[in-house]
């Protein structure tokens, strides 16, 4: 068997109970087809490097399962159908895996640790959330929530249009 890695974008609003449902389904494609699911990685709302359909970010989620090659057309039939996929990969992680308990153990465990730090992540987030509007409240000046996540990404800041001023400061002078 091989290991096979389907990352998908999903738009943007969609629900997490249908995200949730949409991952059901293509994990029942898995099955029916002779796959065996492993772990389904959830990287969260990105912006996306160029508009697609009108989108400018989508929910990025990659399905990792174990197969002989035969689902993959299968999987991919589905995510074509399937309307709120806006673009879809697959790639061949491992050309040969021979001990399935072990890779299914050690997927059990990875996803384990990943809800951990998603509800540690969700924690956090609502701390941030309820910072930011008692601080709102209290009238004090509050940074947008992209913002944040501009700096947590190392995302430059926007221009200004200013290229005079960015040229004095690079040569150094006035």
């Amino acid at each position: 068997m091989r290991e096979y890695d389907t990352t998908f974008i999903v738009q943007p609003e969609i629900s997490e109970e249908s995200r949730e449902a949409m991952l059901e389904k293509l994990r029942g494609v898995l099955e029916r087809s002779g796959a065996i699911p492993l772990e389904v990685e959830d990287a969260g709302k990105r912006k996306l490097a160029y508009e697609i359909g009108k989108f400018q970010k989508g929910h990025y989620l990659s399905l990792l399962y174990l197969d002989a090659g035969k689902s993959v057309a299968e999987l991919e039939r589905a995510l074509r159908l399937d309307e709120s996929v806006l673009r879809f990969l697959t790639v061949r992680k491992l050309d040969r895996v021979d001990d399935i308990q072990a890779r299914k153990a050690r997927a059990v465990e990875l996803e384990k640790t990943r809800r951990e730090r998603a509800a540690e992540r969700a924690v956090r987030e609502a701390e941030e959330r309820a910072a930011r509007e008692a601080a709102q409240l209290a009238g004090e000046p509050v940074a947008a929530a992209d913002d944040d996540e501009d700096e947590r990404y190392g995302r430059p800041e926007a221009d200004d249009g200013d290229d005079e001023a960015d040229d004095r400061t690079r040569s150094g002078g006035e």
